[in-house]
């Protein structure tokens, strides 16, 4: 595990790094107790175009192997009303699509009874930076949604 501290920003070499940042990162203000890297399952890819919408806390990630969109955790119950955007990294000025690793980071209730709240972050293919880009608490703490990172 490499993460080194490059113009003011944290870069990883590698997904373990990511998973390392993601613990450190929290959700939601609390400690993370597992984080998933991002696969997809599809092809096993783990490279992804991110889409989603800050306010409705709604995340998609589109496989840049096999073009097949996953929502993460609840997302796709919120999708219908969102006005996505899309992750975009320090690294490149022109806002377009660009490719990251993707981790879901989750903090449990006491005793693992359910998730209290994830946060999702992401490794910069092109550069290696790493970056927050939203979490949100889950209001019923369904586990299931651990499958869905």
């Amino acid at each position: 595990m490499v993460i080194s501290e490059v113009d003011g920003g944290l870069v990883g070499e590698n997904l373990e790094d990511l998973a390392e940042y993601a613990r450190a990162q929290g959700a939601e203000g609390h400690d993370v107790h597992e984080v998933r890297l991002c696969g997809c399952a599809s092809c096993g890819g783990q490279v992804f175009v991110v889409h989603g919408d800050l306010e409705q806390h709604a995340a998609r990630r589109i496989c840049r192997g096999c073009g097949a969109g996953h929502f993460i955790a609840d997302s796709g119950m919120y999708w219908d009303d969102a006005r996505y955007g899309i992750m975009v990294c320090e690294c490149d000025g022109d806002g377009d699509e660009e490719d990251f690793n993707v981790a879901v980071a989750y903090s449990l209730y006491t005793g693992g009874a359910g998730i209290r709240a994830i946060a999702i972050t992401s490794r910069c293919i092109g550069c290696g930076r790493l970056g927050y880009w939203d979490g949100w608490m889950i209001r019923g703490g369904e586990t299931h949604l651990l499958d869905l990172a």
